[in-house]
């Protein structure tokens, strides 16, 4: 499929918050980590929790129906790293925000 765009710009999201966007026929989860834009797949595999609605804790994504959480730049889980969520490449051009899917 390639790039889809996500965002307008990296300034469309603050420092430490998460919104859902959906592009591409998709949900993705996007995260601003201390500047660094950061995008999961937006629905928890353990029951199709919405990411963005989580918070961040302890540098984890939290899944705000069963508290499973997720390192926002690899999508590992934390507790299990064999699990977790994909995440997606991300680039920062003139014209948005990109995710290689």
């Amino acid at each position: 499929m390639g790039w889809i765009k996500v965002l307008e710009n990296d300034t469309a999201i603050s420092q430490g918050d998460i919104i859902e966007v959906r592009a591409g026929g998709k949900s993705f989860a996007v995260l601003n980590i201390e500047g660094e834009v950061c995008v999961l797949d937006g629905t928890c595999p353990h029951e199709g929790g919405p990411l963005a609605k989580g918070k961040i804790e302890d540098g984890y994504l939290v899944c705000p129906w069963h508290g499973w959480e997720f390192d926002p730049f690899t999508g590992k889980d934390r507790y299990n790293p064999s699990r977790g969520v994909r995440s997606y490449s991300v680039e920062v051009r003139d014209d948005g925000v990109y995710v290689d899917v």
